[in-house]
């Protein structure tokens, strides 16, 4: 009976964990390619960029010596790797389980991909398939560059993306882009991405009630939607169009994200007071252990002595 308890306990633990190992890709996200030809200086970008995040787990690619996990990161150069598509590598990155962390937030498009073709420098007989280009305006070559700024009278804000190419300024058509206004805490997303119009702008709704700094300033950042095709450019400009709002700073008043200086007082107190408990004890104790070793030390007369 007890050896049939083990039994399925195994089978539990294993099944458990041979589910864990599985990572399945959504279908959509298997297909998903680089727009650009994995080259040298990609390779050596993201091997910086793997050095610096991925080899503590994943250890040298070919050197077989990832961290014991379960389950196990597995070798970059190994089949692990290999066997995904350029697509489950991406979503795999950028998404993260388990014990593997996500790095959406640290690693952008580009460098994501950067790494993939590092990986892919391992891995013998890889193809690379790259995707279609997107069609656009945007000469070959070409640098492109974002402005900000506000229509008071239509209550929008404008994003204006130009291509710069051989002296020449073409305005950008047909590309969808993003602002967020800087808070407290993250990033506030402001309407709806809109795409650029035959001027290469595009006009974003402004709620005039979003309040601003003592002055109405709002710091706002524009960045494109799809930064695989047209990079991670971003424009970040303050401007005077919310509620002014004279809220003192947040390191001005007593709170629990402040200096020691500010802390809040009950915290301050009940720190001083676990400190103060804390030392009557060890001078307890280190008084009690004295005063022990002295009783130990004095002899004792014959009356006191027992005779067994």
């Amino acid at each position: 009976m007890k050896n049939y308890i083990l039994l399925i306990i195994g089978f539990v633990i294993s099944t458990g964990v041979y589910a864990q190992g599985e990572w399945i890709v959504p279908a959509d996200k298997k297909g998903k390619l680089s727009t650009v030809t994995f080259s040298p200086s990609m390779e050596k970008l993201g091997a910086d960029i793997f050095k610096n995040n991925c080899v503590s787990c994943h250890g040298t690619p070919g050197q077989n010596n990832p961290i014991p996990l379960m389950p196990s990161p597995g070798d970059p150069a190994g089949s692990k790797f290999s066997d995904n598509t350029d697509g489950e590598l991406y979503y795999k990155i950028q998404e993260g389980r388990v014990t593997m962390p996500s790095f959406k937030s640290a690693l952008s498009a580009t460098d994501t991909w950067n790494v993939i073709a590092y990986i892919r420098s391992f891995h013998k007989g890889y193809k690379q398939e790259v995707a279609a280009k997107v069609e656009t305006n945007i000469p070959e070559g070409a640098t492109l560059a974002m402005d900000l700024s506000y229509d008071a009278d239509a209550k929008k804000v404008l994003v204006k993306v130009i291509a710069n190419n051989e002296g020449k300024q073409i305005p950008v058509a047909g590309v969808d882009v993003k602002i967020v206004a800087k808070r407290y805490f993250g990033q506030l997303p402001i309407g709806e991405p809109k795409t650029t119009d035959g001027n290469g702008i595009a006009n974003i709704d402004w709620n005039d009630e979003l309040p601003g700094d003592s002055i109405g300033n709002v710091a706002l950042t524009a960045s494109f939607v799809d930064t695989e095709n047209y990079g991670d450019l971003t424009v970040a400009k303050d401007l005077k169009i919310a509620v002014a709002t004279n809220k003192p700073a947040l390191n001005a008043e007593r709170a629990m994200w402040n200096t020691v200086k500010k802390a809040p007082l009950w915290i301050l107190f009940s720190y001083l007071g676990g400190v103060i408990t804390v030392w009557f004890f060890i001078i307890y104790v280190a008084l009690s252990l004295k005063k022990i070793f002295a009783l130990g030390k004095d002899e004792v007369s014959d009356e006191e002595q027992v005779i067994y």
